[in-house]
């Protein structure tokens, strides 16, 4: 096969391994190298944070002095004798000289304030009088003793310190023609309100000595200040500026840099002032450092040397002993496999080619597997939740089979049904590819709600979304309905679909997963009785409905004939409270049957279609043709839907009723209404009474009020009654015959018995619920 032959060719993988260990000699070499640049910098970072301390000092000893020599030149500025010389002018005056007096006593005392200060100069240019601490002169005398340099004349000297303002540091020489020194003068314009004068120039002396007298630089450096416009305002070690020390050059606020001059390598540290942004700069042999570095230098070389000696010898023989395993693993695997070893192949990459093959075939066969790996999980889901399993085959190898991996035995089915489609369905109509990914979503998110702290399994039967949910911990119904809740909501807020859920009981055995699968079912027809929208659990429905007892609905004549009595009058609220009392009793703690409930809506209408028809003002054809209550009631799937298409057509009659009352009534019913509710407490009150009243026959009265109100006029003088007897007894402080008496009743039996009549119940169990 060539692998003992020919180890190090170039494509084997051996060579690889030996530029891999070479790689990891050069990791010391690199560090070591790095160390030796990193103590490089060290040092030179060490020395230049010595200069920039140097200079740092320097810096602020001179600023805070130029900061009280601006501070002095405001106040001599602001001194009343030195601004009030400003308006004069030629020839002076003695009481001029005078003022001249003690304007020189004034600058010896300002001069004294600073020592760094050599002489202070108040230049009038009015006058052209010049002021210092020992004489008076002329501008010309002045420009003797202090001016830039011998090349600018006093022209130019004069139109320099005739600008209107100026306020800055000038280097310039100082002295008498004999003794001449280096300075740096600090003119400040003293200027007056009127710009029409020309004001004075305040001129203060620093003589370059005195600004670095007390700074002691390092061993062997010099000490420099450029100014922004590239002037040396001072130096000390320095018997001129170099050229290449320049304002332009130091770029950043500090640093370090080196430079060749006359043969010598220099180093330049430099800080920047920011207040009058001068710099300062210190300049050192860069030898002093080098010298530091050289035994360093000599160990690193040695390391290096070392490294590749004893690192090349252990790399071999580390080289040689990890080969071994790959050639034999090499030979077996090209003797069983049947592949052949190419000579000078990379033995990496021949295990890689073989495993990818292997990996390929599996991989092709588990993707034949996959494609319908969904289809047949739900087909055994379907099977299981149907109970129609291979019995031959123990249930758990089928779940492991289709990896459904169960938790515990402890399972409890929840049915979604869609009511409706909100936003997949356009148009009146859905599109059944949208139903689909409908059912989709609802599986996926039923699926996650569940399985964050339990396991789930869903699958889709009949057009509605079954979800097992195998529990993890203790079983608990609440969470079951907290399960659905948050799917309901889920598909609302994201999709308006409104969905109906049926849960099952919590049953202990795999197997009854069927028998939970038939609860959801019976529940889910309870929709119903419940209404679309709800959340049903079987352990909720009925005892009739669980036991299949007949049962019945609850609906008495006379609370019939107490509906019939507030139609008549058109009192919708009273109306439709009492349609809702009856569905609440029928549908409360025990609710009934879908048949019955059926039966109930219908005994409903019909008792509207009688009142309709004892009502002869009343147009029955055309309530009956807008309201149709009879086709409204068959398209109901629900209670709910049955109520409040019955409440619908309530509202309808009672309208028609009312606008009817309102429409036919005349003053003789109105009168007869005053006098009943004035006369109510009479028991002597009745239609008799009334005709007398009213100079009538009694049968003429009751015709009349029947006619324009639609109710008897006997029943509204005991509706009447009942209304003030109710107000008594909600007061609880009157028997019940007392009551009877109040309201016009001589006989308690009477009173009894309409009273039960209107309101469904007797006077005593009335003051009882109050």
């Amino acid at each position: 096969m060539g692998l003992t032959r020919n180890p190090f060719n170039k494509r084997s993988v051996l060579v690889t391994w030996f530029v891999s260990y070479v790689s990891v000699l050069l990791v010391p070499m690199l560090i070591s190298g790095l160390i030796y640049t990193a103590t490089w910098h060290v040092v030179e970072a060490e020395v230049n944070r010595s200069n920039e301390s140097i200079l740092g000092q320097t810096e602020q000893a001179i600023d805070n002095s130029l900061l009280g020599i601006e501070r002095l030149s405001i106040e001599i500025a602001l001194n009343k004798r030195v601004a009030g010389f400003m308006n004069t002018t030629l020839p002076l005056t003695d009481s001029d000289r005078y003022d001249l007096f003690n304007i020189v006593n004034d600058l010896r005392v300002y001069k004294v304030a600073n020592d760094y200060i050599e002489q202070i100069f108040v230049y009038y240019k009015n006058s052209d009088t010049v002021l210092s601490t020992r004489e008076h002169m002329d501008s010309r005398t002045l420009y003797r003793s202090v001016r830039g340099s011998e090349d600018k004349s006093y022209e130019q000297w004069k139109a320099f310190f005739d600008k209107r303002y100026m306020k800055e540091y000038v280097p310039m020489q100082y002295g008498d023609g004999e003794q001449v020194e280096k300075a740096i003068v600090y003119a400040k314009s003293a200027t007056l309100d009127n710009s029409d004068q020309s004001g004075a120039v305040i001129l203060i002396v620093i003589k370059d000595s005195k600004l670095l007298g007390s700074m002691m630089p390092a061993p062997n450096a010099s000490l420099a200040i450029l100014d922004s416009q590239n002037r040396l305002v001072a130096s000390k070690g320095l018997v001129q500026s170099p050229a290449f020390l320049t304002y332009d050059r130091l770029v950043d606020a500090k640093g370090l840099f080196y430079e060749e001059d006359n043969g010598n390598r220099l180093a330049l540290s430099y800080t920047t002032s920011e207040i009058t942004g001068w710099k300062y700069v210190s300049i050192i042999p860069a030898e002093l450092f080098d010298d530091k570095m050289l035994y360093l230098k000599k160990l690193i070389i040695m390391s290096l040397v070392l490294c590749i000696l004893i690192g090349g010898l252990v790399a071999y023989i580390y080289l040689r002993r990890n080969y071994t395993p790959i050639s034999l693993l090499i030979r077996s695997f090209s003797l069983k496999s049947g592949v052949s070893f190419d000579e000078g192949s990379n033995e990496y990459l021949y295990l890689q080619a073989a495993l990818n093959n292997t990996f390929d075939e599996k991989e092709k066969i588990d993707s034949r597997l996959m494609q319908h790996s969904d289809v047949i999980r739900a087909s055994f889901l379907q099977g299981l939740l149907k109970g129609r399993l291979d019995h031959n085959i123990p249930l758990h190898e089928s779940l492991a089979a289709h990896d459904l991996r169960i938790v515990s035995t402890d399972f409890a089915v929840l049915l979604f049904h869609i009511e409706t489609y909100g936003k997949f369905q356009a148009e009146g109509t859905a599109d059944p590819r949208k139903i689909k990914l409908l059912h989709f979503i609802i599986l996926n998110v039923a699926e996650d709600v569940a399985g964050e702290q339990h396991q789930a399994f869903t699958t889709e039967m009949d057009n509605m979304s079954v979800c097992i949910v195998n529990f993890a911990a203790q079983p608990d119904e609440m969470e079951l309905k907290l399960m659905a809740e948050r799917v309901q909501s889920f598909l609302f807020d994201h999709f308006h679909v409104h969905l109906t859920v049926s849960i099952s009981g919590i049953h202990h055995d795999l197997y009854a997963i069927p028998t939970a699968y038939q609860e959801t079912l019976e529940a889910m027809e309870y929709r119903m009785v419940m209404g679309s929208g709800e959340i049903i659990r079987y352990a909720e429905l009925p005892i009739p409905r669980a036991s299949g007892e007949p049962g019945s609905y609850y609906y008495p004549l006379h609370v019939e004939q107490q509906l019939i009595n507030f139609v008549k009058i058109g009192d919708f609220e009273r109306s439709r409270e009492l349609i809702e009392e009856i569905i609440r009793s029928n549908v409360g703690e025990i609710p009934i049957s879908v048949s019955f409930a059926k039966c109930l809506m219908f005994d409903l209408i019909s008792t509207l279609l009688k009142t309709m028809s004892e009502l002869h003002t009343v147009d029955k054809s055309k309530v009956l043709e807008h309201a149709d209550p009879i086709e409204r009631l068959i398209g109901c799937e629900t209670i709910k839907d049955m109520q409040a298409q019955i409440v619908e057509v309530l509202e309808q009659v009672c309208s028609t009723v009312a606008n009817d009352h309102r429409h036919m009534h005349n003053p003789l019913a109105g009168q007869i209404i005053e006098y009943v509710q004035a006369n109510f407490c009479n028991s002597n009150l009745n239609i008799s009474m009334i005709g007398e009243a009213f100079s009538l026959t009694p049968s003429y009265v009751s015709k009349q009020f029947k006619t324009y109100t639609g109710e008897a006029l006997l029943d509204y003088i005991n509706k009447t009654r009942m209304e003030e007897a109710k107000k008594l007894l909600a007061l609880q402080n009157l028997t019940v015959t007392e009551i009877a008496g109040r309201v016009g009743y001589a006989d308690i039996n009477t009173f009894n018995r309409i009273f039960k009549k209107l309101e469904g119940i007797t006077p005593g169990k009335y003051k009882d619920l109050q």
